[in-house]
């Protein structure tokens, strides 16, 4: 009997020991929650930390201090007028006005006035380039042409001036004086013709106006005839962009209300108004040897433009619709896809991809992406991209407590 009653003590304290077991575990499991409610929580969490990295992943922090330190500016997105734009290829080329072709006026050999005389060198008004050798001609010579001028002269300058004395003593018409002069006239127009461009049975050759050579076509010490052309020089004064375009933008023309070209040597764009340009004609027809539409604008020459070289052109066109346009300097491309960061809260940035659509140049269409006014980043986008690409971020960035 006592050892029953033995037994039954401890079976008691078994049982106690368990419940307390059972009651600590329910305890912990209320803490971690083990339970099926426990089991969503725990999913809620998991989820909630997979998003928290997902927005620290795609933002970036960038400081005041930071800011300071580099070009960089913010701008409000906002719908606006976009006009149509014509995106094609146009050559620079010499102005018709700013173009002299220097010919020869009289057959011989050629003599350079200058052993450097090569294109691209620079001239001065009246700078004397080269010669044209005549002396030696047994037909045409200079010299025989040159005193054979020279004694016309002479003499109708004689004839006129005695006829003008005669006729103070009204000895002489008024007709004959007026014919006297008219010789005089003549003559004396060959007679300087002749001192300022022959010299010495040669054809003196001079640069018509400040510019450079743009081609030389005959050698030093070739014979020419008269009336071949030795050269072109240009005057640095007014460039022209010469495009070509499909007969489908003729209707749009008339609408043309600017343009945008950027140099390809550079990539430095610039608008007709910071070169004083113009539109000056289009094509009104096309041809079965060419297809196209010229299409030619009128600028000033900066001497950073290079005569025969490309460049892309931007033909603006008056507004049609409404949109998103956003700085070239707001975007950055990867791997041909683009982005722009996007203002959530002060000092922080969100990287998104937007689609783009067309660009004047200075800025591009955003067709899908942007929304009328978040504020993007439109200086300065590189130095996040780089804040990005160390990792540095914002352990808390976009996770709001």
């Amino acid at each position: 009997m006592k050892k029953l009653l033995i037994i039954s003590i401890i079976l008691g304290l078994l049982s106690c020991a368990q419940h307390e077991s059972h009651e600590h575990n329910h305890e912990h499991e209320g803490h971690v929650h083990t339970s099926e409610c426990g089991h969503e929580h725990h999913h809620d969490a998991d989820e909630h930390h997979h998003n928290h990295e997902e927005v620290v992943s795609n933002t970036v922090a960038f400081s005041h201090e930071q800011m300071e330190k580099v070009d960089f500016e913010v701008m409000k997105v906002e719908n606006k007028a976009i006009c149509q734009i014509i995106k094609t290829t146009a050559r620079v080329l010499p102005s018709q006005n700013d173009v002299r072709i220097i010919t020869a006026a009289t057959d011989g050999i050629v003599e350079f006035a200058k052993d450097n005389l090569v294109e691209g060198l620079d001239l001065q008004n009246g700078m004397t380039i080269l010669t044209i050798n005549n002396g030696k001609m047994a037909q045409g010579n200079l010299s025989v042409l040159q005193e054979e001028i020279t004694a016309d002269y002479n003499r109708a300058k004689a004839n006129y001036e005695r006829k003008k004395s005669l006729f103070a003593d009204r000895l002489v018409t008024e007709n004959d004086l007026q014919e006297a002069e008219a010789e005089y006239l003549k003559a004396k127009k060959a007679y300087d013709n002749m001192q300022e461009n022959f010299a010495d049975g040669r054809q003196v050759v001079k640069s018509p106006v400040p510019g450079y050579v743009k081609d030389i076509f005959v050698e030093n010490g070739s014979y020419v005839t008269a009336g071949q052309e030795l050269m072109t020089i240009c005057r640095a004064g007014r460039l022209y962009l010469k495009a070509d375009l499909q007969p489908k933008y003729f209707p749009v023309l008339k609408n043309v209300v600017s343009a945008n070209f950027k140099s390809l040597n550079s990539n430095k764009v610039y608008s007709l108004e910071d070169l004083n340009g113009r539109l000056l004609s289009y094509g009104k027809a096309t041809s079965f040897d060419n297809p196209l539409i010229p299409v030619t604008f009128e600028i000033d020459d900066n001497d950073e433009l290079v005569s025969g070289s490309f460049v892309e052109l931007y033909i603006i066109t008056k507004d049609e619709n409404e949109g998103i346009m956003i700085p070239n300097s707001a975007l950055i491309e990867e791997m041909g896809s683009y982005f722009v960061f996007v203002e959530v809260r002060h000092e922080l940035f969100e990287k998104r991809a937007v689609t783009v659509e067309l660009s004047d140049g200075f800025n591009t269409q955003i067709v899908r992406g942007l929304e009328p006014d978040e504020t993007v980043v439109s200086k300065g986008a590189i130095y996040i991209k780089l804040a990005q690409g160390s990792g540095k971020l914002d352990p808390h960035a976009g996770h709001v407590h």
